[in-house]
């Protein structure tokens, strides 16, 4: 399954590998086609793909680290 994610990070988020561990912890493959970092903007736009119940369980993990994730269509 594939899914395109659009995420935007608070400034402390920004000073973990949180998207490494998309792929350590969850067994995901990411592409990330666009971003944006800078003192105001923290935006991420990123296509996942792996089985459902681990891209639920990683949008899960990113909520609670103070990602605001949104899901768009593929």
């Amino acid at each position: 399954m594939k899914t395109r994610l659009f995420l935007t990070f608070d400034k402390p988020s920004l000073d973990s590998p949180i998207l490494s561990t998309l792929t350590s912890q969850f067994g995901l493959v990411f592409n990330i086609y666009g971003a944006t970092v800078n003192e105001e903007v923290q935006f991420v736009a990123l296509e996942i793909e792996g089985d459902e119940g681990a891209i639920r369980a990683a949008i899960s993990y990113l909520q609670q680290r103070g990602v605001q994730v949104e899901l768009r269509d593929s």
